[in-house]
């Protein structure tokens, strides 16, 4: 098990500030584990199946799924209109960390499934309730996907092109 350690300060007697030492255990990812959760591998194919796509709607799709019959485990919660799950965002650094996905800057930051991933898949396969509610949907559910991915992708282009006005004309424009 990996520990990590986190500082505090507090403050002592005197005035003195001193530093608390918490160690917290973390269980240590490894490719084994992440084969072996269903959990993770039905995210890995969803990204395999469905991707390149942005994390938020890859959210979004598995809170669709979930509604629709798949079991994937994730407790979400709406919040500012999207559906959130700190397990799914858990699952999803495993599946990075091991190497299975990975973020494709030329894509807009989108996920998608390195080849390590696939082979990942073709070894020991997605959760079937997954697969079938799916394919089941797939014209719909891509269809949202594809929606969601545009919708954040000109959130993203909208940022960029502020960003880039700002540095041009510092000061709002105002020739100072």
């Amino acid at each position: 098990m990996a520990r990590k350690r986190r500082e505090s300060k507090k403050e002592g007697e005197g005035g003195e500030k001193s530093k608390d030492l918490k160690i917290i255990s973390v269980e240590v990812v490894t490719r084994d584990k992440v084969v072996k959760n269903p959990r993770q591998m039905a995210l890995l194919y969803l990204i395999d199946r469905l991707g390149p796509i942005h994390e938020r709607t890859l959210q979004m799709i598995a809170h669709e799924l979930q509604q629709r019959g798949a079991q994937l485990g994730y407790e979400f919660k709406i919040v500012a209109g999207v559906p959130y799950s700190p397990e799914f965002k858990n699952d999803l650094i495993a599946l990075a960390y091991v190497g299975f996905v990975e973020v494709n800057p030329r894509r807009n930051r989108r996920l998608q499934t390195t080849n390590d991933g696939k082979e990942a898949l073709e070894k020991h396969g997605a959760p079937k309730g997954v697969v079938e509610v799916l394919e089941k949907h797939y014209e719909e559910i891509r269809n949202i996907a594809s929606l969601e991915d545009w919708k954040v992708d000109e959130h993203l282009k909208t940022i960029k092109q502020l960003k880039g006005a700002r540095r041009r004309e510092p000061f709002g424009g105002l020739g100072f």
